[in-house]
């Protein structure tokens, strides 16, 4: 072999054998759901220690702020904080409507073998779509993963529209942020809502509600209940608009 040709022939062998790690990879996302919207995600390449979340296990301070109010700032500051855990994060989008797919974002890793990511479904009280740890081909391609929506357990699905309700939550604030009842509901989410649910999941008395059906860990969601009164009923919900079945997302990830 002509010494000339070496670094091509190893860099040919390294291609064809995945032994090099690529640094750069292309994500978009599909909202495979008819009802339901997505806020932006938060997207994590990092080492086998980090743990954005683990059902059967409680939901972290920063899981819980994207679960409740899709913000994920709260997470994203935790993790640039962990010096223990190598890992690089990186907010994008902003809210993808039901049946339709992200941007593609240019991505990062850092050469960490694994990816993650969170993003709230609204309008619901805690419900996100996740991917946990998923290892990052060695292999340049194109590669589409599946994503189940989560109930974070931090909150009850009490399925009131937070927009129209005059109630309050338990420490008088308004209904839909992290740590009192109701959903976010922000204005793109409204046009299919409907008002003066009684709620599901709690009690209503005297106008302050109690919040009794957080379920206190992370596990998958079993779905909202709805009802087809627009006026009324225990939920706010749409039944024919806003259910789903999992997965309720699919990522399509291309290594570089």
């Amino acid at each position: 072999m002509k010494k000339g040709l070496i670094p091509q022939a190893v860099a040919l062998t390294l291609l064809m054998t995945g032994a090099a790690q690529s640094a750069e990879i292309t994500v978009s996302i599909t909202n495979l759901t008819q009802g339901m919207l997505f806020t932006p995600r938060l997207l994590v390449a990092h080492t086998g220690a980090v743990d954005l979340f683990e059902p059967g296990t409680p939901a972290s301070e920063g899981l819980t702020a994207v679960a409740e109010g899709g913000d994920t700032s709260i997470l994203s500051a935790a993790l640039d904080t962990d010096f223990a855990n190598d890992q690089r994060n990186q907010t994008f989008g902003g809210p993808l409507a039901a049946a339709s797919t992200s941007a593609d974002y240019t991505f990062e890793t850092n050469d960490h073998p694994y990816l993650s990511l969170v993003t709230m479904l609204i309008p619901t009280n805690d419900a996100f779509a996740g991917l946990d740890r998923w290892a990052i081909p060695t292999t340049p391609g194109t590669y589409t993963v599946t994503l189940n929506a989560y109930d974070s357990g931090t909150e009850a699905n009490d399925e009131i529209n937070s927009a129209t309700s005059n109630l309050t939550g338990p420490d008088g604030g308004a209904l839909g942020g992290v740590g009192v009842p109701g959903m976010a509901a922000p204005a793109p989410t409204q046009a299919n809502l409907g008002s003066g649910g009684t709620g599901v999941a709690i009690e209503s008395t005297g106008g302050i509600l109690e919040d009794t059906g957080a379920e206190g860990n992370v596990h998958i969601h079993r779905n909202v209940l709805g009802d087809t009164n627009p006026n009324g009923g225990r939920s706010d919900l749409d039944a024919t608009v806003h259910r789903w079945l999992n997965p309720v997302a699919r990522m399509t990830i291309t290594v570089n």
